[in-house]
């Protein structure tokens, strides 16, 4: 199962799930035109992504749908979204600003801790932003410039759809979006400017970068063929480095000593070099890896899969035993509250349990 195809899904479950005047429209409605839905329910509808803002909650999914919890997950209210395209992932850096992206290049911005959201960039803005870009800041002969514009074209070829898969952000200014067929975008203005990095990452075939997270003093990056991309001390280049292993990852998480990426048919890897070497992880189960995330300080991993199962993980992420919880749901992602409690996503909403005992 690929990334592509299990996005492919979840759209497709979506549809199915929508409400009747949007099934019954006569006529197609670019999503990028019309904001999310307001929907009975809303936390129980296909859900990909859950971030903390602060003490807040704030779950991203299916049509453009985002909300948020100020109880722990008792009660969710939906928030005000100016697009109905799939929301994929969600990051916020503060309390109050966040970032959230998906299909057709959307890219959305909030500053009140996610009650609220404004679009930044779409796919149909981007395609002629990017190449005017690089076509006015160099060479367009030079063999990393000329790349990038052949890249662009090819990916913007069927118009706005492809995905950003995942967003990350240092502050409420420096950030990066990842996606589909290599796209990267960066800004250093809090979003009100989007700049492409394809001549920035050793990427020449256009792998699928599939998540980003900032461990540590250091941002890595991961996607198809094993790879992983680590930015560089200067912040200007994600080198390219290898696992060993051929197939795609879908998350990385990491603590104080240990990265863990993790991915397809329950594949993962650990490192404890930050990422100059890697070894596999034996895992109890070969369900597609769909989330993860470290505890903090030394307190261990979790994982989830497109099974229904937590895995745990000792703070080395060498052992990991699976775990039951009370509700099933095949999940999308998964958040670690403090030491106590787990935010789930899945096909049937949102959901927080309880800390799953600690692998023995």
């Amino acid at each position: 199962m690929t990334v592509s195809a299990f996005l492919g899904a979840c759209a497709c479950f979506a549809a199915l799930a929508g409400t009747s005047a949007a099934l019954a429209a006569p006529f197609f409605q670019d999503p990028l035109d019309h904001p999310a839905l307001p929907v009975p329910a809303a936390d129980k509808r296909p859900m990909m992504a859950v971030a903390q803002a602060g003490a807040r909650l704030v779950a991203v999914g299916s049509r453009g749908l985002v909300v948020t919890s100020d109880d722990q997950g008792a009660s969710w209210a939906q928030a005000s979204v100016p697009v109905q395209s799939d929301l994929l992932a969600v990051h916020f850096p503060t309390p109050s600003h966040g970032w959230a992206v998906g299909h057709d290049g959307v890219i959305l911005n909030s500053t009140d801790g996610g009650r609220t959201w404004r679009k930044q960039l779409d796919g149909r803005r981007a395609g002629q932003l990017f190449k005017d870009f690089y076509r006015l800041s160099g060479d367009p002969a030079a063999p990393p410039v000329k790349h990038a514009l052949a890249q662009l074209d090819l990916n913007f070829k069927a118009g706005p759809a492809l995905p950003y898969l995942d967003v990350w952000f240092a502050d409420t200014r420096r950030g990066f979006a990842v996606g589909a067929f290599g796209m990267i975008a960066a800004t250093e203005d809090g979003g009100a400017t989007w700049q492409p990095w394809l001549d920035r990452i050793d990427n020449p075939d256009g792998l699928n970068l599939n998540a980003i997270r900032g461990i540590g003093a250091k941002v890595y990056i991961v996607g198809e063929r094993g790879t992983v991309f680590t930015l560089d001390a200067q912040g200007t280049r994600f080198s390219r480095g290898t696992t060993g292993y051929a197939g795609s990852f879908f998350g990385i998480a990491g603590n104080d000593t240990t990265l863990l990426a993790f991915g397809l048919r329950g594949n993962a890897y650990r490192s404890a070099d930050q990422g100059a070497s890697w070894e596999a992880v034996r895992m109890p189960s070969d369900a597609t890896l769909m989330g993860g995330a470290a505890y903090p300080g030394q307190g261990g991993f979790v994982l989830v899969n497109s099974a229904g199962h937590v895995l745990v993980g000792d703070a080395a992420a060498r052992r990991f035993s699976s775990v039951q919880p009370p509700r099933f749901m095949r999940y999308t992602g998964v958040a670690a509250v403090g030491n106590v409690a787990l935010v789930l996503t899945g096909l049937t909403g949102v959901q927080v349990e309880a800390r799953p005992t600690a692998v023995r």
